[in-house]
């Protein structure tokens, strides 16, 4: 795809024509395709169209298949949508990349340099090579973090810049990000997706991989981190939540990294450190990679309103015993007024002329851009000085009329510092499929460098991003933009070599404790949320068969209690004397209502969230079900129970068998089976209470809403009677589904569970476990038929100590408060929710 300049025997796009004035990637202005393009078309086949229009198929199943997301704000709310990508790549030609590379390793480290002396002596603000407006006035220029600049430090360990064609085929950069750049884990995804798409074509391409440029990333950051006697380093990823616009991008870049994702509350500072509370208690974190931005990082230091960060932050980053990737206050120099010093200050500060040229610009704060601002405001676009956080502020100069060109002329008048001219980019196009052809839109290349090994590398592709309606005023992906894949082509006679991946030491691969406590957590609540919705769905799905049964008419108290149950098992009221029929209705009314805590509705929607938090931890067959049951809960329409239960098995399967068991998925099981020996309780209570014998029909239905009818019957063959029914659901270790099973499974998951630092709490849990196992063991089923009295006490015992179990999890493990402190040991402690 780098051969000289030869045409293929046809044309196959003969419709397809760059829009006049601006530079087309495919099509040169003679007319005749771009070398690499009419190859790359030569390697689609006889009918080029055709393999596009299989890719474009194949592209859209793999982003639905793996639930390939992001998040677009609406108002203060955010909706995941469906990732935009189009198969067609951009291509950029081997001469393209060398001048790119060269120049973005430049502005990489010039960047650095300037942040460093920002934060550090800012000796330029004082020679005035940089102004200081442009620092003091700057609202992202973070004043607890001067000092931070170190001489020789890494302060931009990664960065990202958007870059456009002019129309004679120069790159321009338009755009800086230094602070918290995303689209890396995009990038990524985009690349594995159309690779998949078209495996013959990329497999015979010379394409740059990316493997490579990942690898060295995730070992510059252990060799960055400061070493603890042989001890792999830790190192996190931060994000702000499920909310973030971006937040798929998080899971799935942390997890290819092999770094936790952490969220601000699962980090802690003592004595200006930082600390991951984990499980075994608090680890020391000695990188972290965040995706936050870095005024809300630190709510005691930076923006008091955030609940984003870690109160404490900036402190241990001053300490210096901390590698923050990128350290904090880079947004200080994304203001659209740097590209205008930036050449200027890569002679002074690196003695070179800046090799990757920035969009012209022009300050208003000096006399003589304003003044060529004013006189050419009919041309240029004319932007905020500082990154504006709400609708953008850019003003197009061709696309106003004479009054509105007037006032914004006195805006820049009134207040010359905060504006800046820029030149109107005519962004170049590229080949993109739209309405089933090939058609050119213009586009924005994103481009990644990381530090690594004493110097800046560039990844070898990219974020590409086109405006679908085929308009440059605006590429955003929260407006409408697709996004494609970037193919970087290398010269035929070269390769890729491979770099053999940083082997961390065999015996800190995986330690029991380092699990964080929110995905402890997390997975707590997803275990107890998947049981709770599943026995929920089961029961609604043998009602119906229950009422019609012929046996309901000899006896409709057992159907009435059955109506009764799952009213109450979703906390809805119920009158004493409510006939069938109106118990019926009431159950329709409860079970899609979300505003009842214990509804169908709130429990899925429950399990929805828990399983999104622990999305990065579960198989990617997770992600298909979490799609579905996400459709599921944000429909208008009830769920069908045969589906969702069929999906709900589905991931019951996965959790036992597709995850590794280790200690997050003992908690994920302590949630299932506390919840499940509540419900199993919780069944018998009702459907026994004030029944002094009841019908055989009544134990049948007993055994049947505690999923263990046909167990029974392969036990006691057709022996319905009150204590074998009692001794099975509540005594017999051989029933999966009976109180003694539930006892000894809890049992078992605590003892694995670490006994640091809460080591008295940990005590105290096992002997409440074992005072379970022993009070399901111990039972007299006779007694216990023979008297309903001594039954509800079983009952209200067994439910005080599953409580109180539930309840010292949470003190032991998730809280990390007051650990020397013994569990209480009387009173029923009911579950949060």
């Amino acid at each position: 795809m780098s051969a000289p300049h030869v045409t293929a025997p046809a044309d196959p796009l003969a419709a397809y024509a760059g829009p006049p004035g601006r530079y087309d990637e495919c099509r040169a202005p003679d007319g005749l395709l771009r070398p690499h393009w009419a190859e790359f078309l030569k390697l689609l086949g006889d009918d080029p169209e055709a393999a596009l229009r299989a890719a474009t198929d194949a592209c859209t199943r793999a982003i639905v298949e793996q639930d390939v997301s992001m998040n677009v704000y609406a108002g203060e709310r955010s909706a995941a949508q469906p990732w935009p990508l189009d198969a067609v790549p951009l291509l950029v030609s081997a001469d393209d990349w060398a001048a790119l590379t060269d120049g973005l390793r430049q502005r990489a480290r010039l960047y650095n340099e300037l942040l460093g002396d920002l934060y550090g002596p800012q000796k330029l603000l004082r020679s005035g090579d940089l102004p200081p407006e442009l620092a003091m006035a700057n609202p992202h220029f973070l004043r607890p973090c001067v000092g931070l600049g170190k001489p020789d430090g890494i302060f931009l360990h990664h960065y990202a810049v958007d870059l456009a064609r002019s129309p004679d085929g120069q790159w321009w950069a338009l755009r800086d990000r230094l602070d918290a750049p995303s689209g890396l884990g995009y990038s990524l995804q985009n690349r594995i997706i159309t690779r998949q798409a078209m495996p013959q074509v990329f497999h015979r391409a010379p394409v740059h991989k990316l493997y490579n440029f990942f690898r060295a990333f995730r070992s510059s950051l252990l060799e960055l981190a400061p070493a603890h006697g042989g001890e792999e380093p830790c190192v996190v990823f931060l994000t702000p939540g499920p909310a973030n616009e971006a937040y798929f991008e998080h899971t799935y870049l942390a997890r290819y990294l092999g770094y936790p994702l952490v969220e601000g509350a699962d980090l802690t500072t003592r004595d200006r450190q930082v600390f991951l509370r984990t499980v075994g208690g608090l680890r020391g974190v000695d990188a972290i990679v965040r995706r936050i931005d870095s005024a809300f990082c630190d709510p005691l230091e930076l923006d008091a309103q955030s609940l984003l960060g870690v109160p404490g932050l900036v402190h241990a980053a001053h300490r210096g015993r901390l590698v923050l990737a990128n350290q904090l206050g880079g947004a200080a120099l994304e203001n659209t007024a740097m590209l205008a010093f930036l050449a200027p200050l890569c002679r002074t500060i690196l003695g070179e002329d800046l090799l990757l040229p920035s969009v012209a610009t022009w300050w208003c704060g000096h006399d003589k851009a304003r003044r060529y601002t004013l006189e050419n405001l009919a041309t240029l676009v004319v932007k905020p000085t500082f990154r504006d956080p709400g609708p953008s502020a850019t003003r197009y100069g061709p696309l106003l009329d004479d009054a509105e060109r007037s006032a914004l002329a006195a805006a820049i008048a009134a207040r010359p510092w905060a504006h800046c001219g820029q030149e109107r980019v005519l962004l170049g196009t590229t080949p993109a499929w739209r309405d089933d052809a090939l058609r050119p839109v213009p586009f924005v290349l994103r481009l990644y460098v990381a530090w690594q090994d004493g110097d800046y590398r560039v990844m070898p592709g990219g974020l590409t991003r086109f405006s679908p309606a085929a308009e440059d005023a605006i590429v955003s992906l929260q407006q409408g933009s697709v996004t494609k894949d970037t193919w970087i082509l290398q010269p035929s006679d070269s390769a890729d070599a491979f770099i053999p991946p940083v082997t961390p030491l065999a015996d800190t691969v995986h330690r029991p404790t380092d699990t964080p406590s929110r995905l402890a957590d997390n997975l707590f609540w997803l275990g107890r949320y998947l049981e709770r919705t599943a026995q929920l769905t089961r029961l609604l799905g043998r009602l119906d068969p229950l009422l019609r049964d012929e046996i309901a008419a000899i006896d409709p108290a057992v159907a009435e209690s059955a109506l009764r149950l799952l009213l109450a098992a979703q906390g809805a009221p119920v009158t004493a004397d409510a006939t069938l029929d109106e118990l019926d209705v009431a159950l329709d009314e409860t079970i899609d209502d979300p505003e009842l805590p214990g509804s169908l509705a709130a429990n899925l929607d429950h399990l929805v969230r828990n399983l999104e938090q622990a999305k990065i931890h579960l198989p990617p067959e997770a992600w298909r079900i979490l799609r579905h049951l996400r459709t599921a809960a944000e429909s208008a329409e009830p769920p069908a129970v045969a589906e969702l239960n069929a999906q709900l098995a589905a991931l019951d399967g996965l959790m036992h068998d597709a995850l590794a068991h280790d200690t997050g998925w003992r908690f994920l099981m302590l949630g299932r089976h506390l919840e499940r020996g509540q419900q199993i309780v919780f069944i018998a209570r009702e459907l026994l209470a004030a029944q002094d014998a009841p019908s055989e029909f009544r134990l049948q239905t007993l055994l049947h809403f505690a999923d263990s009818l046909f167990t029974y019957r392969s036990a006691y063959h057709s022996l319905f009677q009150t204590a074998p029914v009692l001794a099975w659901l509540l005594g017999v270790i051989e029933n999966p589904r009976s109180l003694r099973f539930q006892a000894d499974r809890i049992a078992e998951h605590l003892a694995a569970l670490p006994d640091q630092p809460a080591s008295r709490a940990a005590a105290g849990l096992r002997a409440l476990a074992f005072r379970l196992v022993s009070h399901a063991r111990l039972l007299d089923p006779h007694a216990l038929a023979a008297d309903p009295a001594r039954t509800g006490a079983f009952f209200a015992t067994a439910v005080a100590t599953l409580g109180q179990l539930n309840d010292q999890i949470t003190h032991a493990y998730f809280s990390h408060s007051d650990h020397g402190a013994p569990p209480s040991a009387a009173g029923l402690i009911v579950p949060k929710d």
